[in-house]
């Protein structure tokens, strides 16, 4: 994954990671995590659903004191998400991690209004990953869509082959500030077997990865 994204997660750089449920987002931002500590730096953790596991941490890192050096936020609503970014300064962090990106968003907007909104905080975290020089890394969910190809006689005939596909929810608002994408898919969840691919910029081919005590890990 690392050659995947050119060296890794690059600090003053958004990088966008989505993928259906259980597709190992929220995995990988621990394993970012812990590197990002273990390596001498500090960890900023903005949890919009309630997916941040301490213990996780700890076991990835291998040491208690991870944890010290992990600022974490606890965002109930979009303006604690929103109030976070203010906080980078007096923080100073190596990593930012916002997961999830669009959840609250959805709770909270609809229409136009959502996207507008959305737009503006990943504007937000854009800038702050440049003038602060940490790595921002924001996961987003997929959702659903209906694939349509009319007949001549106007029926949908993708409906027979092929009845929906995965798309990144709100991902055009998303990507106008992302400078980087990343696709997380199942391959076996059984076999803990995942794939990362990197659609902004496209080209390279798909990264095998596992998830394991010690997190994110290459497949032998």
């Amino acid at each position: 994954m690392d050659a995947l994204l050119g060296g890794g997660v690059r600090m003053g750089m958004a990088t966008d990671i989505y993928g259906e449920s259980g597709s190992g987002k929220s995995q990988l931002c621990f394993t970012l995590c812990a590197n990002c500590v273990r390596d001498g730096g500090r960890a900023m953790f903005v949890d919009t659903a309630g997916t941040f596991r301490p213990e996780r941490i700890v076991e990835i890192s291998g040491s208690p004191d991870a944890l010290d050096k992990i600022t974490f936020v606890r965002a109930l609503q979009t303006l604690d998400q929103a109030g976070a970014v203010a906080k980078i300064l007096e923080v100073d962090p190596r990593l930012l991690v916002v997961d999830t990106l669009t959840s609250l968003f959805s709770a909270e907007y609809s229409g136009p209004a959502r996207h507008l909104a959305v737009m503006k905080h990943m504007h937000e975290l854009a800038i702050v990953a440049i003038n602060a020089g940490c790595a921002v890394v924001v996961t987003n969910m997929v959702r659903n869509t209906p694939i349509t190809v009319v007949d001549q006689a106007g029926r949908n005939v993708a409906q027979a082959v092929v009845p929906s596909q995965q798309r990144e929810y709100l991902g055009s608002s998303v990507s106008i500030y992302s400078h980087m994408k990343l696709k997380l898919e199942i391959v076996s969840a059984a076999k803990s077997s995942f794939r990362a691919l990197l659609v902004q910029p496209a080209g390279k081919e798909p990264a095998p990865f596992a998830i394991t005590p010690r997190g994110i890990s290459d497949i032998d």
